[in-house]
């Protein structure tokens, strides 16, 4: 006997040809709530993180020797973190737990704060993410590319640089080491400019080179014997 169901229509039970996107989960509260779960109040702004010095350590040479080491702090039941955002803790805790992977909204502050408390797994995947990413400007990408002494991802940057403008678009601060200023400078004298953006091509060389002699002036001045 045939099978009466139309074709086309789903039979019970079967999955669907176009799975839907996963529910954004709610993150997750290290609120004390469980005091079997926690051994140290860790303060972040006006938040409080309730977390075990364990876990942390096992991720994270900075909170090894804090927690382990020599460090006043060996003592307290509740420690102030400064300089960091609360946000990007709780997300930096969601990784170290497992319960978040890095992904684009969260890599730029995750690597910072991977890159200051030593976690060197975290740093890796921050940086092998990053290798693949799309939606971060170059400018960005080349200054955490200088920042986490990414040779490979400062390379990719800077071989996508194509016309003089572009160029001149990378240079916008001064984050950037010699090496990378001399290619910036070497590719806008390289490539021709179009006569409407003449006097921005000049003053964006200008700029470069100035700070390239800058920096080799700060260089000479510090290399010299008291």
């Amino acid at each position: 006997m045939s099978d009466p169901s139309p074709r086309g229509r789903k039979r019970q039970g079967e999955a669907p040809a176009y799975p839907t996107a996963p529910k954004k989960r709610n993150p997750v509260v290290f609120d004390g709530s469980d005091p079997d779960l926690y051994d140290v109040v860790l303060a972040v702004e006006e938040k409080k993180f309730y977390v075990n010095k364990k876990q942390l350590a096992l991720h994270s040479k900075f909170f090894h020797r804090m927690f382990y080491g020599e460090f006043e702090e060996i003592k307290k039941e509740e420690i102030e973190i400064k300089e960091v955002l609360a946000d990007d803790f709780q997300k930096f805790l969601e990784v170290v737990h497992g319960l978040e992977y890095v992904n684009d909204s969260i890599v730029e502050g995750l690597i910072e704060l991977a890159d200051r408390f030593d976690c060197e797994h975290i740093l890796k995947k921050c940086k092998e993410h990053l290798m693949g990413i799309n939606n971060v400007t170059s400018n960005k990408l080349l200054r955490m590319a200088i920042r986490y002494d990414m040779k490979q991802l400062k390379e990719n940057v800077l071989s996508k640089v194509k016309t003089t403008e572009e160029a001149i678009d990378l240079y916008t601060t001064n984050e950037f080491d010699e090496e990378t200023m001399n290619i910036l400078l070497d590719k806008s004298f390289g490539i021709t400019s179009s006569p409407a953006s003449a006097q921005d091509y000049l003053s964006g060389v200008s700029a470069i080179a100035s700070s390239l002699i800058a920096h080799r002036l700060l260089a000479a001045m510090v290399s010299q014997p008291d």
